[in-house]
């Protein structure tokens, strides 16, 4: 069984969550340029990939009152 909890995927990338690791997300690339070093990992993603991750990101965990205009939506109701 799984832990990864995927906010975006594609074809060459998948950015996920682990199920018990509420502190960090992870990013899988496939066929990209990338650099490592002893203390640092540089990796080349195309604009398109990330433009994607971000709007799958947005979408499915850091915006819940946007609604689907891009407007704050906020609901008040008396007594609650």
């Amino acid at each position: 069984m799984s832990t990864k909890a995927t906010i975006s995927y594609g074809p060459d990338f998948h950015l996920f969550e682990e199920c018990f690791d509420g502190e960090s997300v992870y990013l899988e690339v496939e066929n990209t340029d990338f650099e490592v070093d002893p203390n640092r990992v540089a990796v080349k993603i195309p604009l398109d990939i990330w433009n994607q991750m971000l709007e799958d990101y947005n979408e499915k965990r850091r915006i819940p009152l946007l609604g689907k205009s891009g407007q704050l939506e906020l609901n008040f109701h008396k007594g609650e």
